[in-house]
């Protein structure tokens, strides 16, 4: 599962590992040779100088091991560092190169544990198992074939139980991959919903429903808890077996070994050797057990990773567009139907929208006047029809080719944790103090801007919670502003801002769709009245289509919203 993530600089880093654990094996298989040696001259009645260089040769094993042991630390450890800044850099980018679209299908806990958490569990599972896996596999390989040549019947009962072991995981990861994913679900599903009601702080209190939520989150620990426990219990079950098999296979060696010594068949040195040398054999396959334990929660975390990285991706154009001026813009024939939902959010829509107009989306909520604004920012792929940029289909335009003619003053402005300045650059970097200045005096928000405390370089808050909502959506427009791209959308841009704030931004908003083409979505129909065009929408179609006071006097389906709307205001 992982290998296909392991860039060719993470291959060497593990041969280089895995070597380092040979050599800790061969450590361990050259003093027991040397202590069955040592062992079997005494034995014999031999002195204390017969065995002078084999404890030197032991005490220098303990120097090579000790090393060996040291480097294997910092070498797993920048191993498993540099593959989760690999995956870090590719999932964040599949993140953004999938979009919003994809990130309202989930939640942001439940991605926010594949992103942070599933990462993290790559330590163990990099760093320890992988290589102690194939380590594990030769040694004891290499352990049990110089068994064979000391006796052949202990080399086959050694030989069995070393099988046997790998094979192990491999019948308990059947067993787990059940309980590995209800874990990881209910893991994924806690965080979220903790995550959900620590943003949800103020709503909770207001609603004095703080202890019914925490009793919710106290049921979902508890099940959490529950799966955990199932989850360790085959855990516990597999640690079992390993150590059965182990103290089985060196029993039966050291026993079989014993009663050939007694027949004659082989040496005390051959049965030292045996004692010795089998405890080795097993010695790595115990490690890659303590390994696998360590690392049995990264297999459900790394398969959501690899869930998100093999999300497709909206295929990109590469048809070049210049452009002169404002473009047109037209949706023809365009269904859209959202995944979880059955009834399509937009059905057989036409709108074409002339270089430099202005045309305003009204309607209930639902009929589809946002999904037209994220059909055109390609947050989501048409499922009939196209969407097109003066006649070029935006599916053959580059993404960030697109999105770079498309500006957006949404409803409820995103603002992050950042200056004022750097919200106001997000679409525009390279922008210079004298632009950014210049864009928000456009905006009505140099004045308020500069009574900040530190100005433009006042830090808004995460989300800009420390603005208010009419000074956020000021920010917004200025930052469109200094976008200056040709197309612009404004979703809802006045509806959360009182009376007061209104006027100003209304006069910013005039001053920002000057020489565009724009979609102005609203709900205040107060603020399309000098539209070129408004388009009533109900159920995903166009019902109606006009200047404002020409629909007034059709006393149609426009009318009718605007007497609703006045009747509700009195």
């Amino acid at each position: 599962m992982i290998f296909r993530l392991l860039i060719p600089a993470v291959r060497w880093r593990l041969a280089g590992l895995v070597a380092i654990l040979l050599t800790i094996t061969a450590t361990y298989v050259f003093q027991g040779v040397l202590v069955a040696h040592s062992l079997a001259l005494i034995f014999a009645g031999d002195g204390f100088t017969a065995i002078v260089w084999p404890l030197v040769g032991i005490a220098l094993l303990q120097v090579v091991r000790s090393c060996a042991l040291a480097l294997r630390e910092t070498a797993a450890l920048r191993t498993s560092g540099l593959v989760k800044a690999e995956l870090r850099e590719r999932l964040v980018g599949k993140l953004l190169a999938l979009g919003p679209g994809w990130a309202q299908r989930g939640r942001t806990g439940s991605t926010q544990t594949s992103l942070v958490d599933g990462i993290e569990t790559a330590d163990a599972y990099v760093g320890r198992f992988l290589p102690q896996m194939i380590a594990a596999v030769v040694g004891a390989i290499a352990v049990t074939a110089y068994l064979f040549t000391l006796d052949v019947v202990v080399g086959l009962v050694v030989l069995g139980c070393s099988i046997l072991l790998p094979v192990l995981p491999l019948v308990s990861e059947t067993v787990l991959r059940g309980r590995n994913r209800a874990w990881f679900t209910a893991y994924k599903g806690l965080y979220a919903e903790n995550l959900d009601a620590l943003q949800g702080m103020v709503t909770l209190k207001a609603f004095n429903a703080s202890r019914r939520r925490g009793a919710e989150l106290a049921a979902l620990a508890e099940k959490f808890c529950t799966d955990s426990i199932r989850l360790m219990a085959v855990i516990v079950l597999y640690v079992g077996g390993v150590a059965f098999v182990i103290a089985t296979g060196t029993a039966i060696a050291i026993g079989i070994g014993a009663h050939r010594l007694v027949a004659g068949e082989i040496t005390v040195t051959d049965l030292l050797l045996i004692l010795m040398l089998t405890a080795e054999c097993f010695r790595p396959l115990r490690d890659l057990e303590a390994a696998y334990h360590s690392s049995y929660n990264a297999v459900p975390s790394l398969r959501g990773v690899l869930e998100v990285l093999d999300e497709p991706v909206p295929e990109a154009g590469t048809t070049a567009l210049g452009l002169a001026g404002p473009p047109s813009v037209a949706f023809t024939g365009v269904t859209f139907t959202y995944r979880d939902r059955d009834r399509p959010a937009l059905r057989d829509f036409t709108l074409d929208v002339a270089p430099g107009e202005r045309v305003a989306l009204v309607g209930r909520s639902g009929a589809g006047k946002t999904t037209v604004a994220a059909l055109l920012s390609r947050f989501f792929d048409t499922t009939q029809g196209r969407v097109t940029v003066n006649d070029v289909d935006i599916r053959d335009l580059p993404l960030d080719r697109l999105r770079s003619l498309v500006a957006v003053v949404a409803q409820d402005t995103y603002l992050f944790h950042g200056t004022v300045r750097h919200n106001l650059a997000l679409g525009r970097p390279d922008a210079t103090d004298d632009e950014i200045t210049a864009a928000a005096t456009a905006a009505r928000a140099h004045e308020f801007i500069t009574a900040l405390p530190q100005g433009y370089d006042t830090i808004v808050g995460e989300r800009g919670l420390k603005l208010s909502g009419g000074e956020r959506q000021r920010i917004a427009i200025a930052r469109a502003l200094l976008k200056d791209a040709p197309i612009l959308i404004l979703d809802e841009a006045t509806s959360s801002v009182d009376a007061a704030n209104e006027t100003a931004i209304q006069q910013a908003l005039d001053t920002l769709t000057g020489g565009r083409t724009t979609l102005m979505i609203a709900h205040r129909l107060s603020t399309v009245r000098d539209a070129d065009r408004v388009i009533v929408m109900d159920g995903g179609a166009v019902v109606e289509s006009g200047h404002h006071d020409d629909l007034l006097t059709r006393r149609g389906a426009y009318a009718r919203l605007v007497a609703a709307q006045q009747g509700a205001a009195r």
